[in-house]
């Protein structure tokens, strides 16, 4: 065991020298990029959660720890800075003496450097037992930029400190020294008390050092260390994190110490900081055999692809004949439906996107809940219920990865609850799945209408033109199981397809015998395709689309009177009514 002067002495520790130069690039990043987000607030956060004492020894010459290379960073861009920017700094550190020695030297930095748009705040305590206090310091909102760096020397930190900080509404940029080896020999000892052998009171300190750390939902003896670490990576994917990681290894073999995660709330963060992991990868080991292509493939990391944009409003009146109120909080789908697309067909019009893969890269509206907030005041009493959403999807699948996309679902699920929270009902429809989220009857109101949009059985025809969605039956599985739950339920079958789209259309029968379950049904022909508009007689059951759409609504009509489900067939599409178009608003 290294002695307390040997542990800052880093001459030997090169996986400490690596640590300190991707802080100090990651940082310096950090501020640049934050700079020119002319949307961001005047008041930015830095955590610094295990501080040490503030500098180390290198070959004999002092070396700054990471609270000094925050302060060199903001002193070096003080004059690109922002002249109205405040920056919080707050330092914790544990250990009394190296809280003594920091605090004398960051605060001789700060009187020489002069630097006024600096505050910082020092805290000699367990970050774990402080944080909610410290949090309290923090305007826990989006425009207000949060960088947390986190480097213990083991697993000192707690999941549920981690939870704290990752339910911020800040934009969070996160530095996390995750230790693998400490994961690897802690877990070693669980299994020991697995397998029946007596443990000392230290190896059963240990054990629950590690359940703090990792979550006591994770079953150390069934997973392996890579699997845990994918699993506590998650915590923060599922938040709408991405996430990019540079394996720092033993000098003497080839096997991992500990893994420097970077997560953030931006993408174009995240590609900049995996560039810098590339870099010093290829500096470490020279290039690859394909190229810096080929590092990067080495290198741990998962990113979601969700940027971000800002918008003026967002709560409107809608003309759709069904719809009262909606938001579209998303710009994009990933579904990449191919009827064409409606909202794709606008976007493109507008100048939003380029194309198709344009589309299918969605962006979600970052400051929908600060808007939501200043717009339900506004026209609440106005409003009979709110629609997500009519350009996008709010339940988002995510096809590659066979998951909901965690920033749109998320979001979804905070202006819901902002919205009940004022007793607005919301309707929803999706091509995804609903999240287990729903079901909780004490954030979401019960009468919330959730639907999903079901147009055929046939995967074959789903593969064609509606090929990254939800597969049909996790959809409708999904649904149902909100109605066995007891919540409202409703399917829009449209655009529906004719038969030389997709041979089984005529089969409507088998769709309306799935959705028996639910209480409304909306159902529309399909527009916007050249053979939706088809006047011949391809179909010899059918003279043309106009009778085919009429005995399909025919169908539907019939079924929903025998059923005892509302129903409304749109405008434009055979037997449509005027008179069921408030079919939301009773």
């Amino acid at each position: 065991m290294r002695s307390k002067e040997e542990l800052w002495d880093i001459t030997n520790r090169q996986s400490t020298k690596t640590k300190l130069e991707i802080l100090d690039k990651v940082f310096n990043t950090w501020l640049t990029i934050w700079n020119n987000q002319n949307w961001a607030q005047n008041e930015w956060y830095v955590l610094d959660l295990f501080a040490g004492r503030g500098e180390y020894i290198d070959s004999g010459k002092k070396r700054e720890g990471s609270p000094l290379i925050f302060l060199r960073n903001i002193t070096e861009k003080k004059d690109k800075l922002r002249p109205n920017l405040k920056i919080k700094l707050f330092l914790v550190e544990k250990n009394k003496a190296n809280f003594g020695y920091l605090k004398t030297l960051v605060d001789k930095y700060i009187s020489e450097h002069a630097l006024d748009n600096v505050s910082v705040y020092f805290y000699n305590a367990d970050c774990n037992e402080i944080i909610n206090d410290l949090l309290k310091s923090l305007n826990n909102y989006v425009k207000n930029p949060l960088f947390v760096f986190v480097d213990p020397t083991g697993l000192q930190i707690k999941k549920i400190t981690i939870q704290k900080i990752i339910n911020l509404e800040n934009r969070k940029d996160i530095l996390f020294n995750y230790i693998l080896e400490g994961v690897t020999r802690t877990s070693g000892v669980a299994r020991k008390g697995h397998r029946g052998e007596n443990l000392n009171m230290k190896q059963i300190k240990t054990i629950k050092t590690l359940e703090e750390f990792i979550g006591d939902d994770v079953d150390v003896i069934k997973r392996d260390r890579m699997k845990i670490l994918e699993d506590y990576v998650e915590t923060f994917i599922s938040k709408g994190l991405s996430v990019v990681g540079y394996d720092i290894k033993y000098p003497d073999r080839n096997d991992v110490i500990y893994y420097l995660l970077f997560f953030s709330q931006k993408a174009t963060i995240t590609k900049i900081v995996k560039d810098i992991y590339t870099r010093l990868r290829e500096k470490e080991t020279g290039p690859g055999l394909f190229g810096r292509d080929d590092l990067g493939r080495t290198l741990f990391g998962k990113e979601s692809g969700v940027e971000s944009i800002q918008r003026r409003s967002l709560l409107y009146k809608t003309k759709v004949e069904y719809g009262n109120w909606t938001i579209n909080h998303i710009r994009g789908c990933k579904h990449g439906c191919k009827f064409p697309c409606y909202a794709m067909m606008m976007a493109k019009k507008f100048g939003w996107v380029r194309d198709y893969e344009g589309w299918r890269t969605p962006v979600i509206v970052a400051n929908a809940l600060e808007l939501l907030d200043k717009e339900i005041l506004k026209y609440k009493d106005q409003i009979d219920f709110v629609h997500l959403c009519f350009m996008s999807d709010p339940f988002m699948y995510d096809f590659e990865n066979k998951q909901l996309v965690p920033e749109v679902k998320d979001l979804t699920l905070k202006i819901i609850e902002r919205l009940n929270k004022e007793h607005i009902k919301v309707t929803t429809l999706t091509k995804g799945v609903y999240p287990e989220d729903i079901l909780d009857k004490k954030r979401f109101l019960p009468e919330n209408e959730y639907g999903i949009t079901l147009v055929s059985l046939n995967d074959k025809f789903k593969e064609q033109y509606e090929p990254f969605s939800a597969p049909y039956r996790e959809r409708l599985d999904s649904l149902k199981a909100l109605a066995q739950a007891g919540l409202n339920t409703w399917v829009s079958m449209e655009p529906y397809p004719i038969p030389e789209l997709d041979k089984t259309a005529q089969n409507i029968n088998d769709i309306l015998g799935e959705i028996r379950f639910v209480k409304k049904i909306i159902f529309g022909k399909l527009n916007y395709n050249r053979m939706a508009s088809y006047r011949g007689n391809s179909i010899p059951v059918w003279k043309n689309n106009e009778d085919f759409y009429k005995e399909m609504a025919e169908q539907v009509i019939n079924f929903c009177q025998n059923n005892g489900i509302k129903y409304h067939i749109k405008s434009g599409t055979p037997l449509s009514k005027s008179n069921t178009v408030n079919i939301f608003k009773e």
